[in-house]
């Protein structure tokens, strides 16, 4: 019996049945809201086209057919007129898709049914009944709860599939859910109740007492004779009163199987999508993508082409530059092209070595058991020229000696690779090659320079996309989805996964070679793209995110020393004050209180303290950090749970567990720095994410006193000042901020004067504090209601305080509102290098809509700063290279961070600060200041 994970068949003799209301409500709520040119939302019809098509291209079923519900109830309401009562209205924004997804389904060519007199599940379960009668194969697209009771893994099996979670639902699966087969799952949907049909099943039994009481007694008739012995009085007592109500649930859940079928199953055949109805229907939707990805599901004659020549990429502009990463090519493994480097082998990879020395290019994949390449262990490796075979070298499997063979040595692996991959020819191609260069580094391989990295490519030219990970990238880009090991369930879905470690040799191969293979591919595509884009996108990659990969390649494996025992002390002092925070609010309740319990404090502030309901949520109002912040100024409680929340954050994420991640044999911390993650530019660091350390509290400036320097040594930080409101003065043009960063005056000062109306003599610490908390506002889009919050003030005081600060800087107003009006003409934002990220959020409205003009704000000064802080590092660490006295460890914010020889900071901080100051050249100076100390506390003063 194969361990495979279950996953549909398509082909011959296949009928895909599409529970289209069930995605079309889903993927409303799953994606951001998208409108169409003429402002119609248009986000489920996109979402459910993008979810008809990839099945399509991915299984090529036989018979297709849409399922849609006409509001038929099949005869349920007549049993219970308060059958799905307590149903939410429809959004607003959806109500009109679902005409618009019908004219979809029939543009796509794809078989409409629905009935007036039956709900689209007893469709469903009709057509597989009478599909599985003819014998086919059914798969039901949808990820619905009641039509699990119809899978079944007998010849001719019924599947369901979730798109949306990649997920293939059998009987196993249900069982494994529910603990009970699908034959049973309706007697457990009525012992248990649904609430979203309004079932009301029995009282007090959930899903695993109903699935106990059916495998002890059989089926819901089972349970109910056997109620009156049941030994538990409570359930006992339910059973026998609500007996009736689960007879009634067992009917409302059951499924209609014998629904004359509006359409027989021949007429069910796909035909293909029609080239012009689709290109009439979809491009005045904006659909475009879509129209490009049809590909073979266009119903239409195949346009000639040189066999076997690789596709041309497609370019998918939204405007002059800005790119969305989508389908461009294709791409088929070939497991068969794979080999593997034996312990005999030694010879047969010399000369697949001295073959890609004479290639222009090496494609490299690395496999690792653990997800920091700083951490993980480099188990094989996978290489191959431009075409030919890949060749799998096992370096560190697990009894590999007992399943398939001896592996070479590494000592003799070294000695052939090393060359190779440090030599500048043939060019290196790889993704993620900053991880790569780690994993390599840890068995002693070099990895010189990369010439192309299709993750960073994806990141500097689209970083709004969710994901620029390799398999991601595969999906999107060449329409194929990358093998994973046969009993590895995907990312998230069990914890049964092997470790790379353990996997067979033949099987890692394969997992790993045909990442090789689909990174050709990728290459390929990218490179047309990259020859296709404008020379300041192009410059985004081999300017700055390539270099940058090269710094952090060196900065990562550093580290900073930490005095773990000045830790502990932190930790143990930490305890008390939070022992202290406790007990002040057990005393203010007048009991003891679980600040941890979101039910105990829901009952603590609005029954006991009657404080006035936040956010509504499934269990009652929300206790979030944002929540408690609008009470605190009710109640001194609720600042006495966020200080409890505050401490035990950071005695959990940093004083007790930043000891666990020092290296005992150097004292140092090392992080890892995302480089392809955040959609601003910036970086960000995990394993730990030192970013987050709070910066102006007393907690945190003691935690960075356990950052230190080693004897000899100093820690030297340099910080641009004010970089944010330098580039809004730079791009604003406003003559009132340029002047007071050009007259090098302070800035918060002079702002406080003239929203104050007082000399900069006489600005007091608190209107400067103000004037500070409005300056760094403007640049975050911050409104009234969120500065009164920071200041602890009242709205409208925010508001005018706002308003004079606009009406003395009317530059930055100006250009605050064209930056929107600018963004929502061209559909994206762009730094000051010409980095450009797409705002589809401009094109909604409500809450999307406010988000995308916060990014229309944000990007062209947050993303700005990024830029200019990574055109710091590769100046510095390039200017440092070969200076063994001074190395550059860590970048937090707009800080970057050195160790260097106690005796020569001063000739550090000269030889740095210009470099940082002179990265770019703005209608106002860079500043930079610099601290130096035996601790990076000590840096700041």
């Amino acid at each position: 019996m194969s361990d495979a994970p279950l996953r549909p068949e398509g082909g011959p003799g296949s009928l895909f049945i599409f529970d289209s209301y069930n995605f079309a409500f889903r993927a409303y709520h799953a994606l951001p809201m998208l409108n169409a040119p003429d402002g119609r939302p248009v986000n489920a019809v996109h979402g459910f086209c993008r979810m008809v098509q990839a099945v399509r291209r991915e299984f090529a079923p036989q018979y297709v057919v849409a399922i849609f519900d006409a509001g038929g109830d099949g005869h349920r309401r007549e049993m219970y007129a308060e059958y799905k009562a307590t149903r939410a209205p429809t959004p607003e924004d959806l109500r009109p898709q679902f005409p618009l997804i019908r004219e979809a389904t029939d543009a796509l060519g794809i078989p409409r049914v629905e009935d007036r007199g039956y709900e689209a599940d007893d469709l469903i379960a009709s057509y597989t009944k009478a599909a599985r009668a003819q014998g086919l194969r059914v798969v039901i697209v949808s990820g619905d709860k009641d039509l699990m009771q119809l899978v079944d893994d007998a010849a001719p099996a019924c599947l369901l599939y979730d798109t949306m979670k990649s997920l293939t639902v059998g009987p196993q699966q249900v069982l494994e859910k529910f603990g009970v087969p699908p034959s049973r799952l309706g007697d457990l949907l009525a012992l248990v109740g649904d609430s979203s049909d309004n079932v009301p099943g029995v009282p007090g039994i959930g899903p695993k007492t109903a699935a106990a009481l059916l495998l002890e007694h059989g089926d819901l008739e089972g349970v109910l004779a056997a109620a009156p012995a049941i030994p538990q009085r409570a359930r006992r007592e339910k059973l026998i009163a609500h007996a009736d109500d689960a007879r009634m649930s067992r009917r409302l859940v059951a499924l209609h199987e014998d629904v004359a079928l509006p359409l027989p199953i021949p007429q069910l055949q796909d035909p293909g999508a029609d080239e012009a109805a689709v290109v009439e229907f979809f491009e005045p939707l904006g659909f475009r993508q879509i129209v490009r990805e049809l590909g073979s599901t266009v119903r239409r004659p195949a346009a000639s082409a040189t066999a076997g020549a690789p596709a041309a990429a497609t370019v998918p502009v939204v405007d002059e530059g800005a790119i969305e990463i989508g389908r461009s090519g294709s791409f088929e493994a070939d497991p068969d092209a794979i080999v593997v480097i034996g312990g005999d082998d030694e010879a047969r990879l010399a000369a697949l070595v001295e073959a890609w020395g004479a290639q222009p290019r090496l494609f490299v994949h690395a496999l690792a058991e653990g997800d920091d390449p700083l951490r993980a262990q480099l188990i094989g490796l996978a290489l191959g020229g431009g075409d030919g075979p890949v060749a799998y070298v096992p370096l560190q499997h697990r009894q590999a000696d007992l399943v398939s063979g001896p592996t070479l040595p590494l000592p003799r692996v070294q000695a052939l690779l090393a060359p190779l991959l440090a030599a500048d020819r043939p060019q290196k191609l790889a993704h993620d090659h900053k991880g790569l260069g780690h994993l390599l580094s840890s068995v002693g391989l070099p990895l010189g320079a990369v010439a192309m990295d299709p993750m960073l490519v994806s990141y500097a030219l689209d970083p709004a996309r969710s994901a620029h990970d390799l398999e991601a990238l595969v999906h999107d880009v060449l329409g194929a989805t990358l093998p994973v090991a046969d009993d590895s369930p995907r990312k998230g879905q069990g914890r049964s996964r092997r470790r790379a470690g353990d996997l067979d040799v033949p099987e890692a191969a394969r997992v790993t070679g045909v990442r090789v293979q689909a990174l050709r591919a990728l290459v390929r595509d990218f490179t047309a793209l990259l020859a296709s884009v404008p020379t300041s996108a192009r410059k985004l990659v081999d300017d700055i995110e390539m270099p940058l990969s090269w710094v952090l390649r060196r900065v990562e494996p550093r580290g900073i020393v930490v005095d773990t025992e000045q830790l502990a002390r932190q930790s143990a002092d930490l305890a008390t004050q939070i022992a202290a925070v406790q007990a002040a609010v057990d005393q203010q309740a007048g009991h003891a209180v679980h600040i941890d319990s979101p039910i105990q404090l829901q009952k603590l502030l609005f029954e006991e303290r009657s404080l006035p309901p936040t956010r509504k949520t499934k269990t009652g109002f929300t206790t979030d950090a944002k929540a408690l912040e609008e009470l605190a100024l009710l109640d001194p409680i609720v600042v006495d749970i966020l200080t409890y929340r505050s401490l035990t954050k950071l005695k959990g994420t940093y004083l007790d567990t930043l000891p666990a991640l020092v290296d005992p044999a150097t004292s140092r911390l090392r992080t890892s720095f995302h480089q392809a993650v955040a959609a601003t530019g910036r970086l960000s660091s995990a394993d730990p994410n030192l970013q987050n350390i709070p910066i102006r509290t007393a907690e945190g400036k003691r935690i960075r006193e356990a950052f230190v320097a080693p004897p000899g040594r100093m820690l030297v930080a340099l910080d641009y000042s004010q970089i944010e409101l330098r580039i809004l003065a730079h791009l604003s043009g406003d003559p009132n901020l340029v002047s007071a960063f050009v007259e090098g005056v302070d800035v918060h000062r002079r702002t406080a004067a003239e929203v104050f109306g007082v000399g900069e003599h006489e600005v007091s610490d608190e209107q400067r504090r103000i004037a500070k908390a409005v300056n760094f506002g403007v640049v975050y889009g911050q409104t009234a209601f969120g500065l009164a919050q920071q200041l602890g003030i009242p709205r409208g005081k925010a508001g005018s305080y706002i308003r004079a600060y606009f009406e003395r800087v009317p530059g930055v107003d100006r250009y605050m509102r064209e930056l929107i009006t600018i963004a929502s003409a061209k559909g994206y934002a762009e730094t000051i290098l010409g980095r450009k990220r797409r705002i589809p959020e401009l094109g909604m409205r409500g809450p999307s809509r406010s988000y995308g003009e916060r990014i229309a704000r944000n990007t062209p000064i947050q993303g700005s700063a990024a830029d200019i802080l990574k055109l710091a590092m590769i100046a510095v660490e390039r200017r440092l290279e070969h200076e063994p006295w001074a190395q550059m460890l860590l970048t937090v914010h707009d800080e970057l961070i050195f160790e260097c020889d106690e005796r020569r900071v001063d000739e550090l901080v000269a030889l740095a600060k210009p470099l940082m100051q002179d990265a770019v050249t703005l209608s106002v100076p860079l500043s930079v200041e610099a601290g130096w100390g035996r601790s990076w506390a000590a840096c700041k003063g």
